[in-house]
């Protein structure tokens, strides 16, 4: 069996986390998280479980999954069970009375936390805090171009949908629009609701398509992103339906966009993530728009739409080689509009490499036209 660059890419990241057991002494961990299980096997189901040991790993799953899972996951015993989970996991890996230590994810819900210790009281149950979440932030060469071709898509999706005209058009026609475009053009299916805020409505940052008529002569925030293998892109653009935009908008869309390529600037590896914020930050309070300003920088993305690293001024993480972050400052101004502009970017130790470039031009609809 020719194994795929994603499954070579699990392999790895399986190794990683259990160098991670053995360097804490720990003898199991629980995977539930399906974007973790994800991670470590490449498995696209709905229902798996890992469990993994120093020099083991075991991928659990039901019936509906058997042949799935055999096609997908390559680097762990695959075991299908009947029954509760935990009363499985018990009976055929902890039947010993010795008090082993497992690990589980601090994303594990109280009911089944308490209901591990119950079923489970023979072991040693440690929650951890972001464990696989740190391992998965740092990006393959595979994962990246993987988010690069999902960035793709939805480029290629906006400037289909700026073959027609959208003035006339409904927030929520041309967010569908867009959707179904990122799909003609291999995508899955969005990474999330698309955003698609005209004229006032700019001025919420997470204006979801609404019954609003497109307009002439107003600015429009088109935020939306595509899965493509399992990978996100995260993209937000803003432009303009006609040249008679009030002149304070034309001045915020300016500073956003002079933001962004100051954030940029400051990010490489080694950097904390909170003085890549304050590049941005700081300029657009200069500006005298701090108090427009009120979400965070940026975020990493993956396999989920918000990973780590968290790109704000109360962040402590720091960008090392590998993380795949959005920049996007925005300036939102109730009763008037707002401008957001983002991008994709690979962090290298020379700086911030994009990975989408689709044109920033507050005329490129126009233009487009």
């Amino acid at each position: 069996m020719k194994l795929t660059d994603l499954q070579k890419h699990s392999i790895e990241a399986l190794k990683h986390l259990q160098a991670f057991l053995r360097t804490n002494s720990i003898d199991a961990f629980l995977v539930t998280d399906h974007h973790n299980v994800r991670y470590l096997t490449t498995f696209t189901g709905s229902a798996g479980t890992c469990l993994v040991f120093k020099d083991q790993s075991f991928f659990l799953t039901d019936f509906r999954y058997k042949t799935q899972a055999r096609d997908e996951v390559v680097n762990s015993d695959i075991i299908v069970f009947k029954g509760n989970l935990f009363d499985f996991i018990k009976r055929r890996f902890f039947k010993s009375s010795r008090k082993a230590k497992m690990a589980v994810e601090d994303s594990l819900s109280i009911k089944d936390f308490d209901e591990i210790a119950q079923k489970l009281s023979n072991l040693k149950i440690e929650k951890t805090s972001r464990v696989i979440e740190k391992l998965a932030a740092v990006k393959s060469n595979v994962e990246v171009d993987l988010i690069t071709q999902a960035g793709k898509t939805s480029e290629q999706a906006l400037n289909k949908l700026f073959e027609k005209s959208i003035v006339g058009k409904t927030e929520k026609e041309l967010a569908a629009t867009i959707e179904y475009n990122q799909k003609l053009f291999g995508a899955s299916k969005e990474s999330f609701d698309t955003i698609v805020a005209s004229g006032i409505r700019g001025a919420m940052p997470h204006g979801i398509a609404s019954d609003k008529l497109v307009e002439k002569n107003e600015l429009v925030t088109f935020d939306f992103g595509a899965f493509y293998k399992g990978y996100a892109s995260d993209i937000t653009r803003t432009f303009r339906t006609g040249k008679k935009i009030d002149s304070v908008l034309i001045n915020v869309f300016k500073i956003v966009l002079d933001a962004q390529r100051r954030a940029i600037e400051k990010g490489k590896a080694g950097v904390a993530a909170r003085e890549v914020d304050r590049a941005a930050r700081d300029y657009i309070t200069r500006k005298g728009y701090g108090k427009f300003f009120g979400h965070g920088t940026g975020h990493g993305i993956g396999l989920r739409i918000h990973e780590l690293p968290r790109i704000s001024q109360n962040s402590d993480d720091i960008l090392v080689e590998g993380n795949v972050i959005t920049i996007e400052p925005g300036i939102y101004l109730p009763g008037i509009g707002g401008v957001r502009i983002e991008d994709d970017f690979l962090v290298t130790s020379d700086g911030l490499r994009s990975l989408t470039d689709f044109p920033k031009d507050i005329d490129y609809y126009l233009k487009a036209r």
